[in-house]
């Protein structure tokens, strides 16, 4: 079945393009695997800035490869720059036929918590079948980290939807929403522990499934909410970026695995586990965990799962 790739309003571009993090990284990758006369491919090319880098870079062609009507957009972009030598192709990256095999692969595949944008698949797809074996492609490695924290003050929806409004008790919107993968904007000194690196993949061979888990040692009297996370991308040899609360803030942001809110006594460490699953490229959280007292007796326990958003108790039914 043909990926429906990653849909987003054209403000959404205007967004990411405004994301000077981004942009200088992406600028970088393309000058560090482009070389003059490389046939390359640029896969989900949205507003085409990386095949008109490429171009200008040296590249010989380039195909645009792009399910959605952006392209139609980009192709225009570049008649208006005056930059021939890219084929602008609609379509999925894991069903197009290309004349040639190609260099270079570049993509910007990445979204929230990295798996957001649902691209891998395709991206891994097309260029085990177009690129050369001596070629090129970026991003190169993806980390995840993980970190407890208070995100109360950047995302806290519960004390709404626990008072009456209105007269109504609005509370099972609530329980729903303890089941929403959040993406917040927080910062370094609202987290607690130290962060863990739990993944390290390759963009072009995404795992199927992952189980991602941390243990941290909490201080006294920390308020714990959830569990923040983000990624650090290769995006070629040399090329980092980091979606931290301790680097510059990209539109990336972090995500939030909200937990029940808990003030930590002393001694008490909180242990956790995400489960990331995939239905066709699209991901599927599920996330659980248990504090424990100093000598490692569990406490409370909680389980939340993404897929539950809408659910309601028997009673409700």
């Amino acid at each position: 079945m043909a990926s429906p790739g990653h849909q987003v309003h054209v403000s959404y571009h205007r967004w990411m393009l405004q994301d000077d993090e981004r942009t200088s990284s992406l600028q970088a990758m393309v000058a560090a695997l482009v070389r003059p006369g490389d046939v390359v491919a640029d896969i989900g090319t949205g507003t085409g800035v990386l095949a008109l880098w490429a171009r200008r870079a040296g590249a010989a062609r380039v195909y645009a490869i792009d399910t959605s009507d952006i392209i139609h957009l980009s192709r225009q972009v570049a008649a208006d720059n005056g930059v021939d030598g890219i084929v602008f192709l609609q379509g999925d990256a894991a069903e197009v036929v290309l004349p040639e095999q190609v260099d270079v692969v570049l993509s910007e595949c990445l979204g929230n918590f990295a798996f957001g944008d649902a691209m891998f698949g395709p991206l891994a797809a097309f260029a085990q079948r177009w690129l050369k074996e001596s070629g090129r492609r970026g991003p190169t490695s993806v980390r995840l980290f993980l970190q407890p924290g208070d995100s109360s003050l950047f995302w806290d929806p519960l004390p709404f939807w626990q008072k009456p409004w209105q007269g109504l008790d609005l509370s099972a919107f609530g329980r729903a929403e303890e089941n929403r993968v959040a993406v917040v904007d927080t910062v370094a000194s609202f987290l607690w522990a130290e962060p863990l690196q739990v993944l390290d993949f390759d963009p072009y061979d995404r795992p199927d499934s992952a189980l991602l888990r941390g243990t941290w040692s909490i201080d006294e009297g920390r308020l714990v909410t959830g569990v923040v996370g983000w990624f650090e991308v290769d995006w070629a040899p040399g090329v980092t970026m980091d979606t931290s609360p301790r680097a510059e803030a990209t539109h990336w942001s972090q995500v939030l695995f909200p937990i029940p809110h808990r003030r930590a006594a002393a001694g008490e460490r909180l242990e956790f586990q995400l489960s990331v699953e995939f239905s066709g490229d699209a991901p599927h959280y599920r996330w659980s965990g248990c504090w424990l007292d100093a000598d490692g007796a569990p406490l409370d326990r909680f389980s939340r799962d993404a897929r539950a958003l809408f659910a309601v108790s028997d009673s409700a039914q």
